[in-house]
């Protein structure tokens, strides 16, 4: 609907304006989506598992020396950081498509409950890294039985 004034101008239409918005919104991303292989991912990928007395953090990080992963667990929160190489391509090879990426990295994740950081352990094999943090003894939920009077 084309809304004139008496000069021949066009009034403002707040309905038309929102419906421009919600267009150039959805082009936008589109356009995010079709480019999705070539945005900067957070790595490395993690699963957080969640039990009552216990967590279990998996990160995937084939490359990695094991010897140079920095795990710190404080209260309620996990960091882990390493360094990944760069692949090396052959000689007088140039990359065609790159995926994997290198150099530093840190991911810090907010834990559900507070774990003990004494009690944390961390194997790595096959490329994932495997984190057990244990909830502390206070920190546990407890059953209270109810007594009758």
């Amino acid at each position: 609907m084309n809304l004139l004034n008496r000069f021949g101008g066009r009034i403002w239409d707040p309905w038309r304006e929102m419906g421009h918005l919600q267009h150039e919104m959805s082009r936008l991303l589109a356009d995010a989506r079709s480019h999705a292989g070539t945005v900067a991912r957070e790595f490395p990928p993690v699963n957080l598992y969640a039990r009552e007395d216990d967590l279990l953090l998996t990160l995937e990080m084939s490359g990695v020396d094991p010897s140079q992963v920095d795990v710190t667990v404080t209260g309620d929160a996990v960091t882990v950081s390493s360094e990944r190489p760069a692949d090396v391509p052959t000689e007088g090879a140039s990359f065609h498509r790159r995926e994997r990426p290198s150099g530093q990295f840190r991911r810090s994740l907010k834990l559900p409950f507070e774990v003990d950081p004494s009690r944390t352990e961390a194997a790595y094999e096959k490329g994932i890294l495997r984190v057990k943090m244990t909830r502390p003894e206070t920190q546990k939920p407890r059953k209270i039985s109810v007594k009758p009077v």
